[in-house]
């Protein structure tokens, strides 16, 4: 769990210089961008859950399991299997 503002990395530029991240709302903290990538002021660097303590944080959520799975099944369709 999270609260908003709470620090939850930070980020290094060529510098030296430090940006402190936070959490952008209150939830369970579910993605963090590794060390080492890369990012640009687009990047998306931190995922928070607001649903909290009910979230489901580990694994693939039911949506994105559901396309996977029809892509799957296309794939498998169209290479004969």
């Amino acid at each position: 769990m999270v609260r908003k503002g709470q620090h939850v990395g930070e980020i290094e530029f060529a510098t030296g210089a430090f940006y402190e991240v936070n959490a952008p709302l209150d939830g369970v903290l579910r993605g963090l961008t590794r060390s080492g990538v890369p990012v640009t002021v687009s990047t998306k660097i931190v995922e928070v859950d607001p649903r909290g303590e009910r979230a489901e944080a580990h694994g693939i959520g039911e949506r994105p399991r559901r396309i996977a799975e029809a892509v799957l099944s296309v794939v498998r369709e169209r290479a004969g299997g």
